[in-house]
């Protein structure tokens, strides 16, 4: 058996007012509600950390848990999330959308904007039980409009290819939660996230209106522009021939404007480069410059928010976990 000491251990609570305090601990902040006997309660959360991905299990009793505006304006948290039913069941609303997940079955939403999950327990003991998978919004690539087309639907986790997403999800949330996989989690991950984007990018319902278009178009010039430093938004509203005024209307209706837009898909590039084999030798200053930063510390600060550590640290921490890989404990 490998030696295992970094197994992360679930968190409980046995007081139903102390739960919403542990659910924001390790997710964001949330309401809890219609507990139907608070004497017995009890609830546990075990989570960890892979790379830029969060990986989470949650088992508790029947309850409603909300996501207010008011929650939203306290903390602000940016992240796109991917809840999996494992037992009993749940109604998810977001975006004027409701679904059912029953096991297996698993749904978006966006914790920018309001949501409700109301849980059911199995018939046996009343518990259900959710693996939650959380992003950094910028990380999955999806303008607002698109996630808004994909919140509060319940994709199947059995069949086709959302029960093939479904699997690979499940088995990660498994084999993290038992056992040490730090090793290769950078590499996982990646793998991982772009196939939840291919999967969430085939499933967005078609968007046919020309400021879609033209909204696409500038992301385009972005991206083909993104080494540029001085790449601005009258630079991009000259290249798809539109005024700067209709270019940021476009970008608002989108949630974001075009100066954020550049700056996340820089970072987006430069932590991926970071953590990308034979890159090692490059400085942090070298990637960020190359990627149209040209102040180190700006680049640090904007990094830091944007993935909740900074480069230097996330680097290391990348770099260690391959290392652990190339060097396995030995069997005891």
């Amino acid at each position: 058996m490998l030696e295992n000491s970094d197994v992360p251990l679930a968190t409980r609570a046995t007081i139903a007012g102390d739960w919403a305090d542990l659910l924001r601990e390790h997710f964001v902040a949330l309401d809890v509600s219609d507990i139907d006997d608070r004497t017995r309660f009890t609830g546990a959360v075990q989570s960890a950390q892979l790379a830029h991905v969060k990986v989470a299990a949650v088992q508790s009793m029947e309850q409603r848990i909300v996501r207010s505006n008011s929650l939203i304006r306290d903390d602000g948290a940016d992240y796109l999330q991917i809840g999996m039913i494992r037992r009993g069941s749940a109604i998810v609303r977001q975006d004027e959308r409701e679904c059912v997940l029953r096991c297996g079955d698993y749904v978006l939403y966006d914790t920018t904007r309001p949501f409700d999950w109301q849980f059911e327990g199995h018939p046996n003991d009343g518990f259900w039980g959710l693996e939650v998978f959380t992003w950094p919004r910028p990380s999955l690539a999806l303008a607002d409009a698109e996630i808004r087309s994909l919140t509060a639907v319940a994709f199947d986790g059995h069949t086709g290819v959302s029960g093939l997403l479904g699997r690979f999800l499940h088995d990660l949330a498994s084999v993290r939660m038992a056992s040490d996989v730090a090793g290769a989690e950078a590499e996982i991950i990646e793998e991982i996230s772009d196939l939840v984007k291919s999967f969430l990018h085939t499933t967005i319902r078609p968007v046919a209106s020309y400021r879609n278009d033209l909204y696409e178009m500038a992301l385009s010039v972005i991206d083909d522009r993104i080494e540029d430093p001085s790449l601005s938004p009258v630079n991009i509203a000259e290249s798809v021939a539109v005024s700067i005024r209709q270019l940021h209307r476009v970008f608002a209706e989108h949630g974001t404007t075009v100066s954020r837009s550049i700056r996340r898909r820089r970072l987006e590039v430069c932590r991926r480069e970071m953590v990308r084999h034979g890159t090692a030798e490059r400085s942090l200053t070298q990637i960020a410059h190359r990627w149209g930063f040209t102040d180190p510390s700006t680049f640090s600060r904007a990094f830091k928010a944007e993935f909740g550590m900074s480069p230097r640290r996330y680097r290391s921490e990348s770099l260690a976990a391959s290392l652990d890989s190339a060097n396995p404990a030995s069997p005891r």
